[in-house]
């Protein structure tokens, strides 16, 4: 279950369904997919070149690291980069809406 669904406590779904829940929940769901997107395409990267180029993930490409080796820098790379990025994303675009859903914050434009 997602932070952002309506939970079976007191009267949340009247609550999640006002506008300012729904934006919220929108704003985590278009972040989400674009952090499993990157993150998609770039498995699917390494696998597609992994395995169409049979034996040269092995090929040493500076002194002791491969082409395998430096595949799966890109990705764990990428993981972390976009791992970061959307942490930013969060706290930049979700924590406002929810600080003012809860009363802590001014109401985000």
């Amino acid at each position: 279950m997602s932070l952002f669904e309506p939970t079976s406590r007191g009267s949340s779904a009247v609550v999640a369904e006002q506008p300012a829940y729904t934006r919220l929940r929108g704003i985590a769901r278009r972040l989400r997919i674009r952090l499993l997107a990157v993150n998609a395409a770039v498995i699917a990267f390494v696998c597609l070149v992994t395995f169409s180029l049979d034996d040269l993930a092995a090929t040493s490409v500076a002194g002791a690291y491969t082409l395998g080796m430096l595949l799966l820098s890109l990705q764990a790379g990428t993981m972390t980069v976009s791992a970061l990025w959307y942490d930013h994303a969060c706290r930049r675009r979700c924590d406002p809406h929810a600080d003012a859903l809860h009363g802590t914050g001014t109401e985000p434009s």
